[in-house]
């Protein structure tokens, strides 16, 4: 008895132990170790001759069968070599393949098998008479094998102990892709024993757009220490995907777990009521089975979609949906709340895609959970009944199929992933010259290339399918074999069952409640590679989830931070300083106060910090240094809602939403009436052009504004300032695009916006601000110099040299013949290629030559076409 147990359980136990043992590996991050083939070798000898004897056994006892009708294998021994079979099947095959693995699963196999072989060895041996102990094949075989594996148990200790950390210089153990892929990914030791690679089996689409975020995954599971620590850290989603303190969603989820458990029930009982009605009919009853047929109609609409099924339809959109709810305002939110430097650097697309697949991790909770674990339930339940339908055998030989059927999805993934990879890179190419070309219609027509972008396009197509079919060959060969796998397998086992019938040792209904379970058996090898993909996928654009809910914000309001009180509406910069980069300073000790009331302008050259100072004072930056104050309240002791709502701001480069006017006008005040937003525009000088437009307010801007004029646009944004009515104003360059006329009455509207009000002012055109109460020089992020307008022109400083050369721009004589020069300093009017015709070059070169002679100071000559 106690050898009979051994016997079933010595495959069972090996081959769960190997999977438990690698799974646990991978999780924990153990690092694979290298063997040489030479060092492989004895190993892989001795397993052989461990799956020869079990050969050999299974050969004596089918050889026995066949020559003695009245001998019977024992069905215990021929089950236990036909386990081990394939457990060490798969061993050797992969032993051989991979010249990096993890070794500790190994080991422990070898352990087992030793002491499997061992005490069935010593039961065998107790069991038999001393004369039948020498020329018991079988219990040769064991014995052999229990030598055997302690050799391999000796020889797995050895590796243990002193395993080697170099490379081998032996081809086979060296990595198909060498150290690109970390260590974390490299699942199974860099082999694909039991699970389909990463690269392969996630969306090859955006293998080249996810190669970040797997980096970063990569990086983070050696962080956490592995898969455990890893999944983990996803913990901070739990609430908003299993909120307790929402009845609907804990209804919808009691709901999904009852259909979970009785699809298991029902998928057992569906086919063995036909399998009873089968039974009676054929048993020559001329009655019709009412109960049996009523029982199977109920079992099958309770387990479909009009029955239990619509509910729990029902249930998994309320879960995902309260899920994509709040995760999806979690994320928004914790976006729209990050400061400006987030926003600068972002990648818009990739913050997009995060917020759109932020209910990936509801699909993966219910992939887990919903899909593979009632998977893996039916695969289990099905071997045990298969087993009691007819008997082990026939288990078996759904074991084997399934794992062939396994191993040759891996295989064939393997060998079509390059093609794939090339495929989808052809795919992007191809898309890429599309978007190029049109993109680009007008430069493709400036040059009249659009039979050159034709071939460029249609090469690039003909690449594509030729690619494709490259793939295919690979990918639907292997399916080819793989469903021959299936459909052979499914023969094997039917003529197996008949056999079975014909003998009189089942009945027909057996035969029929197994062709109908058939596909319940066969649903977790189909399910395997699309759930292994699809829960990679989740992972990437759940890690992409984490990762922005992980990026802090630099500006934050203070622990207990209370409102900006506006008394006064005195701005005071004191000792400022700031850098986007530590390494270059933008801002240096600047000081100055604005009272109220007074137009603050700050002028100089492009890129000398004057935006930058608006932008602390809107606090989308923290200063480094010193302090901005408003009426004695330092900006950052405030909240960032309150600062900003006492703030109005007219940009350089305004952008819209695609809405109407009205609704962009609107935007700075929620609650306006019509009547307030006309009289807006009528002091930004916009309401006639406004209402010259076919739809008037109602007409739609376009994306960004796009539909409307720079000039148009500005008005706009002006508008909403006047809108909103701050108490404090930013002008950025807020007249840019607008022409003299209407500039002359947009600062009429300035001057009653400025009433009591403190006004900043950007400004490179210098006539607008000729009012201003002080006006700022800034050059390299200090205040050179500051003044009135008469003050600083007085002075003789940089800011009468910029007045002189724009008010003198307007009588500059500018030269018209084609023999004029201009100064050296000019390099603007070199031309960068020479198109004197051949026959002038000689002459051009005599006269380039003598210019040279005459001295540097005089100048290029400019050459006429």
């Amino acid at each position: 008895m106690a050898a009979k147990m051994l016997d079933y359980l010595h495959a069972p136990v090996e081959g769960f132990y190997f999977l438990g043992a690698l799974t646990f590996g991978v999780c924990i991050l153990q690092k694979p170790i290298v063997l040489t083939f030479k060092r492989r070798r004895t190993v892989l000898v001795l397993m052989f001759i461990n799956l020869v004897s079990y050969f050999a056994e299974t050969i004596y006892y089918l050889s026995r069968a066949l020559s003695d009708d009245a001998y019977a294998a024992p069905q215990h021994a021929v089950i236990h070599c036909l386990g081990l079979i394939l457990v060490w099947g798969c061993l050797s095959l992969q032993l051989s393949r991979a010249g990096s693995m993890i070794w500790h699963p190994y080991f422990g196999a070898f352990v087992l098998e030793f002491l499997f072989e061992t005490a069935l060895c010593v039961l065998s041996g107790v069991s038999l008479s001393v004369k039948d102990r020498y020329n018991n094949i079988p219990l040769t075989f064991c014995a052999l094998r229990a030598l055997a594996s302690l050799g391999l148990s000796i020889d797995g200790l050895l590796i243990l102990l002193y395993r080697q950390t170099e490379k081998g210089t032996d081809e086979e153990s060296q990595s198909l892709l060498g150290e690109q892929i970390p260590e974390t990914l490299a699942q199974n030791g860099g082999t694909k024993y039991g699970s389909i690679d990463t690269d392969a089996s996630s969306d090859e689409e955006s293998v080249d757009v996810d190669k970040e975020i797997k980096e970063q995954q990569a990086k983070r599971l050696a962080e956490q220490g592995g898969w455990f620590g890893y999944l983990k850290s996803f913990a901070i989603f739990l609430p908003y995907l299993w909120p307790k303190d929402d009845w609907r969603v804990m209804l919808a989820l009691a709901i999904r777990f009852v259909y979970l458990i009785q699809g298991r029930v029902l998928n057992l009982l569906t086919p063995r009521q036909i399998g009873i009605i089968t039974d009676k009919l054929s048993s020559g009853t001329h009655v019709m089975p009412w109960k049996d047929i009523a029982l199977w109609t109920f079992y099958s609409w309770f387990n479909s979609y009009s029955g239990f099924g619509i509910l729990d339809n029902f249930a998994s959109y309320v879960v995902q949906n309260v899920a994509y709810e709040r995760l999806t305002a979690l994320a928004f939110s914790h976006i729209m709340n990050l400061s400006m430097d987030f926003h600068t650097n972002k990648d818009s697309g990739e913050v997009q895609k995060s917020v759109d697949q932020a209910s990936s991790l509801n699909q993966l909770i219910e992939l887990v959970l919903f899909d593979v674990c009632p998977v893996l339930i039916d695969l289990v339940v099905a071997m045990w009944y298969v087993t009691h339908l007819f008997d082990a055998y026939m288990a078996f030989i759904i074991l084997f199929m399934g794992v062939v059927y396994i191993w040759l999805g891996i295989y064939f993934t393997t060998l079509s992933q390059p093609a794939r990879r090339t495929y989808m890179e052809k795919q992007r190419t191809e898309n890429k010259t599309v978007y190029e070309s049109i993109s680009n219609y007008q430069t493709v027509t400036y040059f009249n290339r659009v039979p050159y972008e034709q071939d460029r396009y249609g090469g690039a197509v003909k690449s594509t399918i030729k690619a494709q079919y490259t793939y295919l060959f690979r990918s639907v060969g292997g399916h080819a074999i793989q469903s021959s796998v299936m459909t052979f397998g499914f023969a094997g086992c039917c003529i197996w069952a008949i056999g079975q019938i014909i003998a009189g040792k089942q009945p027909v209904g057996n035969l029929i409640t197994f062709i109908l379970y058939w596909d319940t058996m066969m649903s977790p090898l189909y399910m395997m590679a699309y759930s292994y993909r699809h829960i990679s996928s989740c992972l990437i654009d759940s890690e992409r989830l984490l990762q922005l809910l992980e990026t802090k914000s630099t500006v934050n309001d203070n622990q207990g931070a209370e409102d900006l009180e506006i008394k006064a509406c005195r701005v005071e910069f004191k000792d400022v300083d700031f850098a986007y980069d530590p390494r270059k300073p933008i801002i240096k000790n600047v000081s100055f106060t604005a009272e109220p009331g007074q137009t603050i302008a700050f002028v100089g050259e492009t890129g000398g910090g004057k935006s930058t100072m608006l932008k602390l004072l809107f606090r989308y930056y923290d200063v480094t240094g010193g302090s901005i104050s408003i009426d004695g309240q330092d900006i950052r002791s405030v909240t960032q809602s309150s600062l900003r709502d006492a703030l109005g701001v007219v940009p350089q480069d305004p952008a819209l939403f695609n809405q109407t006017i009205y609704d962009n006008i609107r935007y700075a005040k929620l609650t306006a009436t019509e009547k307030e937003i006309q009289d807006a525009c009528r002091a930004a000088a916009m309401h006639d052009k406004i209402m010259s437009f076919p739809d008037g307010y109602k007409s739609k801007v376009g994306e960004r504004g796009v539909r409307v004029s720079g000039g148009e646009l500005q008005r706009i944004a002006i508008a909403r300032v006047l809108l909103k009515n701050p108490r404090i104003v930013m002008l950025d360059e807020a007249t840019s695009a607008i022409d003299s006329s209407i500039e002359e009455r947009i600062q009429e509207a300035f001057k009653k916006l400025r009433a009591g009000r403190t006004t900043f002012v950007i400004a490179h055109r210098l006539s607008t601000i000729v009012e201003a109460d002080v006006i700022l020089v800034v050059d390299q992020g200090e205040i050179i110099e500051r003044g009135t307008h008469a003050e600083l022109l007085e002075k003789g400083g940089k800011y009468a040299e910029l007045w002189g050369k724009q008010t003198a721009g307007n009588h500059s004589a500018v030269p018209s013949k084609a023999g004029s020069t201009v100064g050296e300093g000019d390099k603007s009017t070199e031309l960068l290629i020479d198109i004197t015709p051949p026959e002038e070059q000689g002459s051009e070169a005599r006269a380039s030559g003598r210019s040279g002679e005459e001295g540097e100071g005089e100048g290029v000559e400019r050459r006429k076409p």
